[in-house]
């Protein structure tokens, strides 16, 4: 085929592309402002119990508090921090006490995943609240599988290895994990291992009105819209 030729079909293609994003572009200014303007947000909160913990099995595949591991930290989604923020990050909740987590196989980092062992404050800006657990809680938090992993189970390996680590802390009763609502697989297995649902917080949108609550599954359950008092409900 001639360089003309080459040329005609390539200009040919991106009218086509131009024309089906054309046609597109309305349903997707759409989808975007429905968003901003008409959404319901839920951030679910789970609880497992450390005294259940020695019936979970522990795979223990991951390394702990490896920072050097991060130099495999890739940015494979658009709201992931960067590789330098990730790592200034990861060495500041280091600082605070926190534990790191990661796998990695053929200098890639698979999954990471971090423990919070006092865990006194689950703030959420999405929906505008944060949560207050009991005293004597851990936090497993900042799960993330590499895109060429999922579907091998690191996520549940890595929740059962974080638990058995809760249960070895002193003075820890309870371990939390906070899923949105519309996240179908890490919910699967959060519920699989059998964490407990407590409660959620919720911000309803519509129009220029926001509607931001809490609603327990029973029992205790403390929480507060950000900047103001503590709530009981």
């Amino acid at each position: 085929m001639s360089l003309s030729a080459v040329m005609k079909v390539s200009l040919q293609n991106l009218a086509a592309q131009w024309r089906q994003n054309k046609r597109e572009l309305p349903a997707r200014l759409w989808r975007v402002a429905r968003k901003r303007v008409w959404y319901h947000c839920e951030k679910r909160i789970y609880v497992y119990e450390a005294d259940r913990v020695l019936a979970l099995p522990n795979p223990n595949r991951l390394r702990r508090d490896r920072v050097e591991d991060l130099r495999y930290y890739e940015q494979t989604a658009s709201w992931q921090l960067s590789p330098d923020a990730y790592q200034a990050t990861a060495r500041r909740r280091l600082a605070e006490g926190e534990h790191l987590y990661t796998l990695v196989e053929g200098n890639r980092l698979l999954h990471y995943a971090w423990l919070q062992s006092c865990h006194t404050r689950g703030e959420d800006t999405a929906v505008g609240q944060a949560f207050f657990p009991p005293p004597a809680s851990s936090a497993l938090y900042d799960h993330y599988t590499h895109p060429s992993a999922r579907g091998q189970g690191l996520f549940f390996e890595a929740l059962c290895q974080l638990l058995h680590d809760v249960h070895a802390l002193a003075n820890t009763k309870q371990a939390y994990i906070y899923v949105y609502g519309d996240n179908k697989p890490s919910r699967h297995v959060v519920e699989k291992i059998g964490f407990h649902y407590v409660g959620s917080l919720i911000e309803d949108r519509r129009l220029f009105t926001a509607r931001r609550y809490a609603v327990s599954a029973g029992g205790p359950f403390r929480t507060a819209l950000l900047g103001s008092t503590v709530s009981t409900k």
